[in-house]
């Protein structure tokens, strides 16, 4: 493999069916954007298996290589903002919808994609938090904005098997809040109490439908 070629994860359309496979890219391929970006990790998103799938509501054009997400090294840069050697990441954007994501070993991007990577996570915790665990904590900052502390009463997480879900009961736990978590998934309990959960309820409780015209406060 030449010094522009690289590794990659490629969703391919032949004959209307989705082929994924893990080929050699060359760089040039990649789009002519402001920073080329030497991946370390990346996340796995809902986005991604919608993509790698064939989505055309997420990616229009195939061949195609997913990845929401990535943490990497600034290899080559336009930008006066971003330097050979920066640890980045890049999450949100186009970035693995119709841009080449981070299921490659480079990606290439505009420079106002880019966020540095704090020195106090690194490069693979910065994945591990990932797109879903940044998400979550946008939900969290708002709750804390609104001024809803511990003592005010619990706060219910529905989905909370999914990513953002199980980072919020994470987040919210670790500050001291009583988590409900909600799901339908009866073998995933253990996770979420591990995870810092309370009270576990099922999905069904909060789609019920009552004909009552008043239920007990809760």
């Amino acid at each position: 493999m030449s010094k522009k070629e690289f590794k990659a994860l490629i969703v391919e359309e032949i004959d209307s069916t989705f082929i994924r496979k893990v080929s050699i890219r060359d760089i040039d391929s990649l789009p002519q954007n402001d920073v080329l970006i030497n991946v370390k990790y990346s996340s796995l998103n809902y986005k991604d298996a919608l993509s790698a799938s064939g989505n055309k509501g997420i990616t229009r054009n195939y061949p195609h290589t997913p990845g929401v997400d990535a943490a990497g090294i600034v290899v080559n840069s336009n930008s006066p903002d971003w330097n050979e050697g920066d640890e980045v990441i890049v999450t949100g954007y186009d970035l693995g919808m119709n841009t080449s994501g981070g299921f490659g070993q480079y990606i290439s991007v505009p420079a106002n994609w880019i966020v540095r990577c704090p020195s106090n996570i690194g490069l693979k915790n910065s994945m591990i938090i990932g797109t879903a665990g940044f998400t979550a904590m946008n939900a969290v900052m708002e709750i804390i904005g609104h001024n809803i502390k511990p003592d005010d009463g619990s706060i219910i997480v529905s989905g909370a098997t999914g990513g953002v879900g199980i980072m919020a009961v994470a987040f919210l736990s670790s500050m001291g809040y009583n988590v409900v978590a909600s799901t339908g998934k009866t073998e995933q309990h253990n996770l979420l109490k591990l995870a810092g959960a309370t009270e576990i309820i099922g999905r069904d409780v909060l789609a019920e439908e009552n004909k009552k015209p008043m239920l007990q406060q809760k």
